[in-house]
């Protein structure tokens, strides 16, 4: 399992304190747009992707007051996400956090700016997955959406048109979100020497 060095990291939990940006459930100055959706986080965002099926629930998790609540709706078992989600959820997530830094460029890029080429870590308690957990010096976990905004940076540095959110639309199926029929996906760059793992369970 991957770890990072605590001490050189650019750990985010909490939405206030400093990375807090990077979070999913960070409330944002300009929403994001999507479809019919104006999404106040992109953990809204995110959660709504899961259900390009069902609009009514969609519309629930949108109107949702706090990310806490889209999360909790987003993962209620009953009834479920729509089939063949997990095999997407790390591209849908590459895709929420362009739509992200599309519709609050200054807040991002300033946050990738300052994390200069140091590691950025989602810390989290429970999810091994997403996250990783706090152990001592360092923190260990797949940390799959620190590694995404990685990615995300190193694509920005490169004038990789990856960096756009309409690279990654063609990718997934999220229904009126993306319309992926009028997107043209350029090609990819190998990132696998770095980011081995990503999107492997």
């Amino acid at each position: 399992m991957p770890t990072y060095l605590k001490s050189v990291s650019c750990g985010f939990l909490r939405t206030r304190d400093e990375w807090g940006e990077f979070s999913n459930f960070r409330r944002l100055d300009v929403p994001i747009r999507a479809g019919p959706h104006q999404l106040a986080t992109s953990e809204h965002l995110y959660q709504v992707c899961k259900f390009a099926s069902r609009p009514d629930i969609q519309d629930r998790i949108a109107a949702a007051p706090r990310p806490g609540d889209a999360a909790r709706l987003g993962r209620n078992p009953n009834p479920g996400p729509d089939p063949g989600w997990n095999d997407q959820r790390v591209d849908v997530m590459r895709w929420v956090i362009r739509m992200k830094r599309e519709a609050n460029p200054g807040l991002i890029d300033a946050a990738l700016d300052r994390t200069a080429q140091r590691p950025i870590v989602e810390v989290s308690r429970h999810d091994a997955f997403w996250g990783a957990r706090d152990a001592g010096d360092i923190y260990e976990g797949e940390n799959v959406l620190g590694r995404l905004w990685m990615e995300l940076r190193h694509h920005i540095r490169q004038n990789d048109p990856l960096a756009l959110a309409e690279a990654w639309s063609p990718k997934i199926d999220v229904g009126a979100l993306a319309p992926a029929a009028t997107r043209q996906a350029p090609e990819a760059t190998d990132l696998s020497p770095v980011y081995a793992g990503i999107g492997a369970r």
